[in-house]
């Protein structure tokens, strides 16, 4: 059953343009088969340098990333990334965005530029979020776990090569990592442990609004709540991946997944909506209950308004992997050039 997962998240790799070679720890136990002083370390680091990226071009046709802006009625392209393949963006304020993406490649705009930071790994970087432009969690491929303090990227060392896929928490002491066959981590603010999900199935998105409330989502439909204690399965009529979740509130949950699917928890019941489209949407994100967006392929960017979902205009055909946003007119979204 592993070799199907992994066979399927091969496929999953490539189809957002990147090459994957798997390798993974059988058997790994963080409490019993690895002393605690040992797990979990920050390395290191070395000196840290940085600089400027190329000048954008006008156009982004023939650049390998994209960074797009939403000021509340249009899209536009604001960065082009040459040899950089973005899949996700965190920011703050106008003047601390992060993105991170394909060969360590992380990027900090300041108000005025794009600037490469130093991460020391060659790791594809998933997802990104964070406390504060001083306290910055990473997760990728082949177990890589960074942390930002504001000045430097430092890696943990880490008993594991497992894909991470997404990264969430709610403060300092409570993030959550998930990722292939069913890994979930959890740092407390002093080590990362890993959880029993109860299933082995590949996660590709984690999200909620308390450290009591948490969802994650992946491969055949699988659903889990977690409720400050334990991991549960959630029951959905569907078999299809499902790809991200956002938490507006309690009573409130959107998933999305392959095509076009909407899935949303009322407090009482789950339902699909009607998207509008059969492209797989890759990620969503809510601003609040009545401002949310769906991000995913051809350039693929839906609006939720709290009663439908809209298509908006993207003016690209990138895959769109990441989004973040702290005002309904203030949206940023990565995404690659597709492969022809």
């Amino acid at each position: 059953m592993r070799i199907v997962h992994l066979f399927l998240g091969i496929i999953f790799g490539i189809s957002l343009g990147s090459s994957i070679n798997l390798l993974f720890a059988d058997g790994w136990n963080l409490e019993i088969e690895t002393p605690k002083a040992e797990w979990g370390l920050l390395e290191e680091p070395s000196l840290k340098y940085e600089w400027g990226l190329e000048k954008p071009a006008v156009t982004h046709k023939k650049s390998d990333s994209i960074v797009m802006h939403y000021d509340g009625k249009t899209w536009s392209c604001v960065y082009n990334a040459y040899s950089a393949w973005l899949n996700c963006i965190y920011g703050f304020d106008p003047n601390n965005i992060f993105a991170a993406g394909d060969n360590g490649v992380v990027l900090h705009y300041n108000g005025n530029s794009w600037i490469k930071q130093k991460t020391r790994v060659t790791s594809r970087l998933n997802r990104i979020w964070g406390i504060s432009p001083k306290n910055i969690y990473i997760s990728g491929d082949q177990g890589a776990i960074l942390h930002y303090n504001g000045t430097e990227w430092k890696k943990y060392t880490m008993m594991t090569a497992t894909w991470f896929s997404s990264t969430w928490g709610i403060d300092a002491k409570s993030i959550f990592i998930a990722g292939a066959l069913g890994k979930i981590l959890h740092y407390n603010g002093k080590k990362w442990i890993e959880q029993e999900s109860g299933t082995s199935n590949w996660l590709y998105g984690i999200s909620g609004n308390s450290a009591d409330n948490v969802y994650a989502v992946g491969d055949y439909g699988t659903l889990l709540h977690y409720n400050g204690k334990e991991w549960k399965k959630i029951i959905l009529n569907t078999n299809k991946r499902l790809t991200s979740v956002c938490v507006p509130d309690a009573n409130s949950v959107f998933v999305v997944g392959t095509d076009g699917l909407i899935l949303h928890y009322d407090g009482m019941h789950w339902s699909r909506q009607r998207s509008g489209t059969d492209n797989w949407l890759r990620k969503i994100w809510a601003i609040d209950d009545n401002t949310i967006f769906a991000i995913g392929d051809n350039g693929t960017i839906l609006s939720y308004d709290g009663k439908k979902w809209s298509k908006q205009k993207s003016g690209t055909n990138y895959l769109l992997l990441g989004i973040w946003g702290n005002r309904r007119d203030s949206v940023y979204v990565v995404g690659i050039k597709p492969k022809k």
